[in-house]
């Protein structure tokens, strides 16, 4: 008997149709209705958004214009829908299809709305808005002072959010060598004819039960495993360029290498992360230091 394995390649695209959003905990169901509106809204922002060409001549206040239209009519709805539909609003703004200083300062604003409550939404999407969350640190359009401060610690804290929340569901027992089976061969392992047909074709009624549990087996197995193999591929990407913001951000002046601590204390669970963060800090504050005594 040959039992077919699922292939990595094959893994992926049953996962994009059977597991959606499994591997970043799935939002309460929104009706038909809303579901369908919301697949018309994305197309429109897409339709909308192609329709700029990169360069200067697009004009960004017309396209906030639209996207506050879309923010008001979804910000009462299912929170992904609302955050999923922000996430397009704001890639064509960071695209280079708008060329101009306060392009990064408006994605910013719509990013943090949707992330206003980030339990809510999955955490796949709270992963991808975050990387629209940035503000300038150097440059005429970097602010100062008092709102420098106020926007630093916002863009930190939801970083380090994230990141403990993606720490926080990897499941460390995870086998990525696990043999996975694909649905039709759960059927010929268990000696069925045809393999792949529907439980409801097996006449025997003990026979039918124990099919679809194993089928549903099955697909718990694909779903677990589709899980943790996402959330590893963004444990891979995302710890590293929150350190690298974190470490450029407490690393420019007014220093407030306390509120980072309390910070990194409240969220960061492993204490070589938070030293190495501190000393890099730290060091960066002391060059700084040395830079300005040398310019006096």
């Amino acid at each position: 008997m040959v039992v077919k394995k699922i292939t990595m390649c094959s893994l992926v695209l049953m996962s994009a149709a059977l597991v959606t959003n499994i591997a970043f905990g799935a939002t309460p169901e929104a009706s038909d209705i809303e579901n369908q509106q919301y697949k018309q809204e994305r197309t429109r922002i897409k339709a909308l958004s192609e329709s700029f060409k990169p360069g200067p001549v697009n004009d960004l206040k017309e396209y906030e214009k639209f996207a506050d239209e879309i923010l008001k009519k979804w910000k009462s709805k299912d929170p992904e829908h609302y955050a999923k539909l922000m996430l397009e609003i704001c890639r064509p703004i960071t695209s280079g299809r708008f060329n101009t200083d306060s392009r990064f300062n408006i994605a910013r604003k719509y990013a943090l709305l949707a992330l206003s409550d980030p339990n809510k939404i999955t955490l796949e999407t709270e992963l991808e808005l975050i990387g629209h969350v940035k503000t300038p640190m150097f440059g005429p359009p970097a602010p100062k002072n008092h709102e420098w401060m106020e926007r630093r610690q916002k863009d930190v804290e939801i970083r380090l959010h994230a990141w403990k929340r993606l720490i926080d569901v990897i499941d460390p027992n995870w086998d990525p060598n696990q043999v996975l089976l694909s649905p039709n061969a759960v059927g010929a392992d268990m000696g069925i004819p045809g393999g792949g047909m529907a439980p409801e074709s097996v006449k025997d009624p003990k026979l039918r039960a124990e099919y679809e549990a194993a089928l549903q087996k099955n697909r718990d197995q694909i779903e677990r495993y589709t899980k943790q193999y996402r959330l590893r591929d963004w444990l891979n990407r995302f710890p590293k360029r929150a350190e690298e913001y974190i470490i450029r951000a407490y690393s420019k002046p007014p220093f407030d290498v306390e509120q980072l601590k309390q910070y990194l204390d409240k969220y960061i669970a492993d204490t070589k992360t938070k030293v190495r963060i501190l000393d890099a800090v730290r060091l960066n504050m002391e060059n700084q230091k040395k830079i300005d005594l040398n310019i006096k």
